[in-house]
């Protein structure tokens, strides 16, 4: 391709790791085809983040900080504004809950004057608008393809973007669930999955530590690159005394650990999606308002 594209993306404890993630899985593909792929990211957080992310799926990429606020897009762009005067990208993808109308306005005002020949791409889960981009994807499963007038409409679930870990694998439903597969994605404010553990292993009574003896269940519970060091601590506590607990950081082989799972909880977005190409039962969850009609 040969293509110049820009990425930008944030991600930290607030907005969790999923916008970096999913960007950088079609980072991956476009980098693959041959493109020059830069992110653009609004401050040292989210910079560490797609550094870390990076290094777990051994890839590196350029990224440009904007030194900004990142709910609040309108402070970045004097700066973006400059960057497609001096450097005219191809294509340049937008991840973001906060983009607003007057953004977009700005950007395509911006695009005409002083890089007339970069397109644009926009990640939509809110449905907040008509985006005036020329190519929107919203992934969810249920959609309004009427809401968007963009040239180029990459709408349903087909059109997820999972890492090629999770392509072609086989999956056999167990008729006994002996063991689990946790997550809530890269952070967890709300300690949900420590509630799991501690109702599960820790209190007594039905549906508890009782339960899990008698039917021997473990699990494999997905620390992410977000959780507070004195969280993990915690974590750490319970797994050293309960040996069923299994903890994995920086994981390289997710589509593994869900394979071996006889069933998932979860929250919603991509993890969600990851376990559905495998086939895993799952119990699913939500952290966000806008998973709770995935």
């Amino acid at each position: 391709m040969g293509k110049k594209v820009w990425i930008k993306a944030n991600g930290n404890g607030i907005i969790a790791t999923g916008h970096i993630r999913r960007c950088m899985t079609i980072a991956k593909e476009l980098s693959d085809l041959g493109a020059d792929i830069e992110f653009i990211l609004s401050d040292e957080t989210s910079a560490d983040l797609l550094k870390n992310l990076s290094e777990e799926d051994g890839v590196y990429y350029n990224a440009t900080m904007l030194h900004s606020v990142f709910s609040d897009p309108i402070t970045d762009f004097p700066a973006l504004d400059g960057m497609l005067r001096d450097e005219k990208p191809d294509f340049l993808l937008i991840d973001s809950y906060f983009m607003t109308e007057e953004y977009f306005n700005l950007l395509r005002a911006s695009v005409k004057e002083n890089s007339p020949g970069t397109k644009t791409g926009y990640i939509d889960d809110l449905c907040k608008f008509d985006y005036p981009v020329d190519i929107v994807v919203n992934y969810d499963l249920i959609y309004n393809d009427e809401m968007y007038s963009a040239p180029v409409k990459l709408l349903g679930g087909e059109y997820a973007p999972l890492r090629k870990q999770f392509d072609n694998i086989e999956y056999n439903v167990k008729d006994t669930a002996k063991h689990a597969f946790l997550s809530t994605g890269g952070t967890d404010p709300y300690h949900v999955i420590g509630d799991i553990l501690n109702r599960v292993y820790e209190e007594k009574g039905i549906g508890s530590k009782v339960l899990c003896s008698l039917h021997k269940i473990s699990c494999d519970v997905i620390v992410g690159a977000l959780f507070e060091d004195e969280y993990k601590k915690e974590l750490a506590e319970l797994a050293k005394k309960h040996p069923e607990i299994t903890l994995h950081e920086y994981v390289t082989d997710m589509s593994e650990l869900m394979k071996d799972a006889d069933f998932a909880v979860t929250a919603g977005g991509t993890t969600l999606y990851e376990l559905c190409a495998i086939g895993v039962p799952t119990v699913v969850f939500s952290m966000a308002d806008n998973q709770v009609d995935l």
